[in-house]
């Protein structure tokens, strides 16, 4: 891409976003972070954006930054104070985090984060601290994927603040004027299937850890591969092995086989650290990906750490984040729920292409 190119890129990141980090952002323009910092030079010189540590921001943002801060330098009292509960803050969800962080700097909001290892009880005991103790709004993701007939349920309805449901649907009968903001996975399916088959992969297996993405993924899969006649489709779900545990290596390794006498010869995994195990029981064995045999891994956490850095399908997880807290800051400012309508919004993944995916001979 040539300067001017990637000026524009620069313009509309900051248009949308109000900041931008260089290294992640120059990965994404194919662009070394060099080119970068020389890019982001010439446009402050101009008077465009303005340089910070690591990256730039927007002049609107950097002139709300300085109203921020009186003449002491301390921080101006948070707009908004909002809540976030997620299931985990060690895989997924810190680039969730981290989108809804960056929202609230850039809005000067307060975050209070809250985490609950996948635990119903927590969650809930979570919603109810975080509620009773007058946080503007609340922004949760549930740890089943449906929630209807729980308390939780109940309490996120009536609860005196919006609430956003962060990567979970709501239901249209009984979620009231809950909103939410999720990744659309049966399209992440959809999207691995149709690049798989593009490849000339006619035979294409799924293996999907049970989660609560596993049910979208398996209806875009099960959808994507009748497109292509493949009857019957193999799919198997994989355990959640406490650690320590070999079930789920084992599990992954029958996979393989089970692949191998259908004649299969791709497979779209879920998780990436299953996707990992996967190509490197099939090396043991033999079996050469993606000569023999292609795999694509959903999440894209790890998969670019795997011997053959893995195909992946990347769900929008920062995005997810910002574009939630920016709902809820909406929503706080429009006191009048009864006046607007209700937001559920579904993000689409994209694929991220690497080594483990080529033409079949």
């Amino acid at each position: 891409m040539f300067a001017p190119g990637r000026h524009d890129a620069i313009m509309r990141e900051l248009e949308l976003r109000g900041s931008l980090e260089i290294t992640p952002f120059a990965a994404k323009l194919g662009a070394s972070t060099m080119t970068l910092r020389r890019d982001l030079a010439e446009l402050e010189a101009k008077g465009l954006l303005v340089r910070v540590h690591g990256g730039a921001v927007s002049r609107a943002v950097a002139a709300q930054r300085e109203r921020s801060a009186d003449g002491r330098g301390a921080a101006r009292r948070p707009v908004a104070t909002i809540g976030m509960i997620t299931p985990s803050a060690s895989y997924y969800y810190p680039e969730v985090i981290r989108g809804a962080r960056d929202a609230a700097r850039e809005l000067n909001c307060r975050i209070v984060l809250g985490t609950t290892n996948y635990s119903e009880r927590e969650e809930l005991r979570q919603a109810q601290r975080l509620l009773a103790g007058g946080v503007d709004a609340l922004m949760i993701t549930p740890s089943r994927i449906r929630i209807e007939g729980t308390e939780l349920h109940e309490l996120l309805v009536d609860a005196p603040v919006p609430v956003v449901v962060v990567e979970r649907a709501v239901d249209e009968r009984t979620g009231g004027r809950l909103e939410c903001v999720r990744s659309d996975h049966a399209y992440g399916a959809e999207l691995a299937v149709r690049h798989l088959a593009e490849l000339g992969h006619e035979r294409i297996a799924l293996a999907a850890r049970e989660s609560p993405t596993t049910p979208w993924l398996v209806d875009g899969f099960e959808r994507a591969t009748a497109r292509l006649g493949d009857d019957p489709v193999l799919h198997r779900t994989l355990p959640s092995p406490d650690a320590g545990d070999d079930r789920s290596v084992e599990a992954v390794g029958a996979f393989l086989d089970e692949c191998l006498a259908g004649g299969y010869t791709a497979a779209l995994i879920l998780s990436d650290v299953d996707a990992v195990a996967f190509t490197d029981l099939a090396a043991e064995r033999g079996v050469r990906v993606p000569e023999d045999f292609a795999v694509v891994a959903y999440d894209d956490e790890i998969a670019a750490l795997a011997q053959v850095p893995l195909t992946a399908v990347a769900p929008p997880k920062r995005d997810l984040g910002y574009a939630a807290l920016r709902l809820c800051l909406d929503r706080i400012k429009q006191s009048d729920a009864s006046g607007r309508a209700v937001t559920r919004t579904a993000m689409l993944p994209e694929l991220i292409e690497r080594d483990s995916t080529r033409p079949r001979p």
